[in-house]
């Protein structure tokens, strides 16, 4: 009998180390264990002096935060510029005078996240205007890592690339159009020793690795170039900005895996 219940014992403290392995394997894979913070006010500061040296008011970009705007998952910027009336309907009473468009730029993922590699970024920009069309630059826009040390941007395409040194194609993006589309840096691939086709072999942002380092080197951005083109007609000119999407990688505290561990512990 005494055997009996030693071996039951022994039985079920196995039983529960498994169980608790396997909750820490779920935990790692699934549970949010780092925050990716936006830096706005770099971003807004930025943009603002930029368009104040080209003549605008430092208003026309303002940052928004997650809920506001056309892209309401994060973080945003929004951009209200001028641009020409030749679109719109003639109106005798009313001035010749440029109306204002509004056009949203965000970067993802941001806020909670697993601690998994980044395989790429998310570009979304939203063109609400009525005159004004986007121009995204993928050949002068670049990703940096930890120590600042730049890498040419590459816009995931359908197809294989051959060869990372032909110059990519810009993305524009008309009046009332929307964009989103990943992108990662030219580090990311390798080619395959079976075709030599490239095929991309690390991420973007590995979150694993930069979550262990010290704060100064838990960042990484995404510097995006962009163009601003009105069309014909009055009361406009290009314009022509670097929007700095700059993120900080913060680990979230430590807690258990198993729920009634986690309210033991909070007891």
């Amino acid at each position: 009998m005494e055997i009996d219940i030693l071996i039951l014992t022994v039985y079920f403290i196995c039983m529960g180390y498994v169980v608790y392995k396997m909750a820490l394997s779920i935990e790692e894979e699934l549970e949010d264990q780092v925050v990716l913070v936006p830096d706005v006010v770099g971003l807004e500061s930025s943009v603002r002096s930029q368009l104040m040296r080209q003549g605008f008011a430092e208003t026309a970009a303002t940052v928004l935060q997650p809920g506001e705007g056309a892209l309401g998952k994060g973080v945003s910027l929004r951009l209200v510029v001028p641009e020409p009336r030749s679109l719109a309907p003639p109106d005798e009473d009313q001035p010749d005078e440029p109306d204002e468009g509004q056009i949203a730029v965000q970067v993802l993922p941001q806020g909670p996240h697993p601690l998994q590699p980044l395989k790429g970024l998310t570009v979304q920009v939203v063109n609400q205007s009525r005159a004004i069309q986007v121009i995204v630059d993928w050949d002068r826009s670049s990703i940096s890592r930890m120590t600042n040390e730049i890498r040419r941007v590459i816009r995931h395409t359908p197809g294989m690339r051959l060869d990372l040194t032909a110059p990519q194609v810009a993305s524009a993006v008309n009046p009332n159009q929307y964009l989103s589309t990943v992108v990662v840096s030219e580090d990311c691939f390798d080619r395959s020793p079976d075709n030599q086709v490239l095929q991309q072999t690390a991420p973007v942002v590995d979150i694993p690795k930069m979550a262990n380092l010290k704060e100064p080197l838990r960042n990484y951005s995404l510097d995006l170039v962009v163009q601003l083109t009105p069309f014909s007609g009055r009361g406009g000119r290009p314009i022509m900005l670097l929007l700095p999407f700059r993120f900080a990688i913060q680990p979230l505290p430590a807690k258990a895996a198993i729920p009634l561990v986690n309210w033991i512990l909070k007891r």
